[in-house]
This record gives C-alpha cells, structure tokens and sequence, in this order.
C-alpha cells in the first residue's frame, strides 16, 4: 500500500460493484471509492520475464495498492469489469493493461 509492502496473512476481498470498487479484509474495509476520473487500473510485472498477474489500483490521489491474482485471466477479467461498470457511471476510467 502506497509503495510499501505490509505482510498479510489473511484474504482480501477486492469487489467491484456497479458503483464502487471496495476492498476488503475480513469486517475492515481497507478502501471504498466510487468510479472517477481520478481512478486508475492498471496490470503491473514483478520483473521482465513474469507474466502480469498483478493489478495497480490508485483509488485517489495518495492511496495506492498492488492486487496479486492467481493468474493473468483473473487479473485481465477485473480490469474489464471494473472497465464496464465505470463506463456505465458515464465515468472513463484508466486502464492501460501491460
């Protein structure tokens, strides 16, 4: 979370909904922000050579997080539904996927 790595031994919830994306982590939400402008998404490598399994969420301006999937379909699947939903909020939301 904003480029540090904090260890975490349980499961987070990242849920994207009609109008918001919420992440989540047992009772604690971690974030919750309606579609904007100001959002982004974008796939992230570990290194050169690995596939991009992982997901690049800046909710706000401050507030940054780096989402591991289990696989690159997963990861590309979220980004597409977070595309559609924000695209009906009349809301284009950035999403270059590497």
């Amino acid at each position: 979370m904003n480029g540090q790595q904090h260890p975490s031994h349980s499961v987070h919830v990242f849920n994207m909904g009609k109008m918001r994306i919420k992440l989540c982590r047992g009772w604690i939400t971690r974030a919750r922000e309606i579609y904007s402008t100001s959002m982004q998404l974008c796939g992230v490598r570990s290194d050169g050579t690995a596939a991009a399994k992982q997901l690049f969420w800046q909710p706000r301006k401050g507030l940054s997080f780096v989402l591991p999937f289990d696989s690159n379909r997963e990861r590309n699947a979220a980004a597409v539904l977070a595309r559609k939903y924000a695209f009906d909020c009349n809301v284009s939301v950035l999403i270059p996927i590497t």
